[in-house]
């Protein structure tokens, strides 16, 4: 570094110098810094995480389970995807231009510096804020096809500095200026406490790309919290960083210039340099050359290979070794999701989880048959000639036709089954509707999965066809109790030779015991129902043997239970599948937790 930068305590307070691991840059090998460097572009991150590997798992993650500020989330998110992605196209060019971005907060004069350094009009001052809308990239004429392609800020749209219209949003003027040395190019960037979020996320995501930083302040600004907070990222990084001290008045000049370094101390921060940029007159958008003179100093410092390969080595080390902490917000942000989603998901369950011991209940409780039917059915299986009586019923019935369930018929064993089917499909449409609305009732009152039901609006909508599957599955476990009194009563058909045209009759008797019949039945219903069913056993026991009759029981209880348990699992299927999409990806867990173990 020339000696005229480091001047006398009336021109800075600190003199420039180089970074503390890298004091003998100078005499390096660039060679030597260039195969260090792009070495660097392959070594894992930590825990053998590349900078690759690590961004694409946290790209994954969607934060839809958050109790915090999802927005800012996804943003930190965003931001660390890249400045990781970053990583390895840095890492692999040592010998491109070095990128000094000039940041600080809103009036520090950070376009105003840009302009006399470039000794041209190159980016917009002004009073409004604020004033940057568009970061501005100055180079050497020569080094500007080194930022047309997305080595540096790839997100981000290359516009010309005489492009048309007014810049806004993802762009990146490209502009160049003979007065900066081939080697280091200045990014003029928004401000960092502006209220605007697109332009703050911008700054951001400069400040992320910096491999030196020069950070303006001014005598009001400089112990605000909002810089702070930037600048101790810096420092986490063990980032190169000048600290220029704008607008300083002559009756203000020894208390402020006192003042910063004590205050960057505090912060554990200790800076390359320290320059004062005096409070002067500002023409065409710029200051006198005079007083960013040391600064002009610094570029030409910077600009050699061996120099440039080893400032951006120690940006790219430092970034490396701070990762792991800037990612511990995330990952307790994450761990919190992990938690609400088994909460969630318990939550869900235990709803599902009921409606088998609700249905037992129910069905302990008895089906609410008509009298009539209970009546009629009793007159079928009564009586002395019960077996003829059946099998002449179940010859003229035939066969019975599932899908006419709702229809009337004076056939008692026809009869007695529509009326067995409906109240069945109404008790388990019921409690599945029931179970099913506690549950999205549950998610609706969290404020974690809030918006998990707009993200998955089939929830709400779901159970449109719900009474139509439950009768499908109850005519199918009807005709399984079917076959399982055709099974049961195999070896006893030589006692009935026409057996097979009493299966439906038979059957029917077998759920009718199965059910104790009293539910919602009056005083003398309750007599007959009782009659109906002691009748009905007596048929099973003369045609099947008690034995069997009660493994036949114990069969279609449990096939009954069995079917009602698929019917949950699609009922609750619309609520796992939106809670294991909201979940953290389990790859991107594991490996955010191997890359901050060591953090708290």
């Amino acid at each position: 570094m020339s000696d005229s930068s480091r001047r006398a305590p009336d021109d800075a307070t600190a003199p420039l110098a180089a970074p503390n691991d890298a004091h003998d840059a100078r005499d390096a090998d660039p060679h030597a810094a260039h195969d260090v460097a792009s070495a660097a572009a392959a070594a894992p991150l930590t825990a053998d995480v590349a900078p690759l590997e690590l961004a694409d798992h946290l790209a994954s993650l969607g934060f839809h389970l958050v109790d915090e500020d999802r927005a800012a989330l996804t943003a930190e998110r965003d931001r660390l995807v890249r400045l990781l992605r970053g990583v390895p196209a840095r890492a692999a060019r040592p010998d491109a231009p070095l990128l000094m971005v000039v940041g600080g907060g809103s009036g520090a004069g950070k376009s105003t510096t840009v302009n006399t350094l470039a000794g041209r009009r190159v980016t917009d001052v002004g009073v409004v804020r604020p004033t940057t809308r568009v970061p501005t990239l100055v180079c050497h004429p020569g080094e500007r096809g080194r930022f047309e392609d997305d080595r540096v800020l790839p997100g981000l749209t290359r516009i010309s500095e005489d492009a048309a219209g007014t810049p806004s949003g993802r762009q990146l003027r490209l502009t160049t200026s003979a007065r900066l040395p081939a080697g280091v190019a200045l990014l003029d960037t928004p401000d960092i406490d502006t209220v605007e979020v697109a332009n703050h996320a911008l700054a951001d995501e400069a400040l992320d790309a910096a491999d030196v930083w020069l950070w303006l302040v001014t005598a009001r600004t400089y112990a605000d919290e909002v810089g702070a907070t930037y600048l101790r990222r810096a420092r986490d990084r063990q980032a190169m960083v000048v600290v220029a001290v704008t607008q300083v008045r002559d009756e203000e000049r020894a208390e402020v210039l006192a003042d910063v370094p004590r205050r960057l101390r505090a912060e554990g921060l200790d800076p390359a340099g320290i320059v004062e940029i005096a409070h002067q007159p500002v023409e065409d958008d710029r200051l006198p050359e005079s007083t960013v003179a040391p600064l002009r100093d610094l570029l030409a410092d910077l600009a050699p290979d061996e120099r440039r390969a080893e400032v951006r080595r120690a940006a790219i080390e430092g970034l490396r070794s701070a990762v792991p902490a800037e990612l511990t917000g995330m990952r307790r942000a994450v761990e919190r999701e992990l938690e609400a989603a088994g909460r969630l998901r318990a939550t869900v369950d235990a709803r599902f989880d009921r409606v088998p011991d609700d249905l037992r209940e129910e069905l302990e409780a008895g089906l609410s048959l008509r009298a009539e039917v209970l009546e009629r059915w009793r007159g079928l299986v009564g009586g002395n000639a019960a077996l003829q009586k059946v099998q002449s019923a179940a010859e003229q019935v035939g066969s019975v036709v599932r899908t006419r369930l709702g229809r009337r018929t004076t056939d008692p064993t026809e009869q007695m089954q529509v009326e067995v089917a409906g109240e069945l499909t109404r008790i388990v449409t019921r409690l599945l509707e029931h179970a099913h609305d506690r549950a999205r009732r549950d998610l609706e009152a969290d404020p974690v999965s809030r918006d998990l039901l707009d993200d998955h609006p089939e929830i709400r909508g779901h159970g449109e066809d719900r009474p139509q599957r439950v009768r499908r599955a109850i005519a199918d476990w009807e005709d399984a109790v079917s076959r399982l009194v055709e099974e049961v009563g195999a070896p006893r058909r030589d006692r009935a030779r026409r057996w097979t045209n009493a299966v439906n009759a038979v059957a029917t008797s077998a759920i009718l015991v199965l059910f104790a019949l009293s539910g919602g039945l009056t005083t003398g219903e309750v007599g007959i129902a009782a009659a109906a069913a002691a009748t009905s056993h007596w048929l099973l026991t003369k045609l099947l043997g008690e034995r069997n009759v009660q493994r036949l029981l114990e069969d279609i209880r449990d096939d009954l239970q069995e079917r009602v348990g698929g019917l949950l699992d699609e009922e609750r299927a619309p609520f796992h599948v939106a809670l294991d999409a909201a979940t953290p990806p389990r790859p991107a867990v594991a490996t955010l937790r191997a890359v901050t173990r060591s953090e708290p």
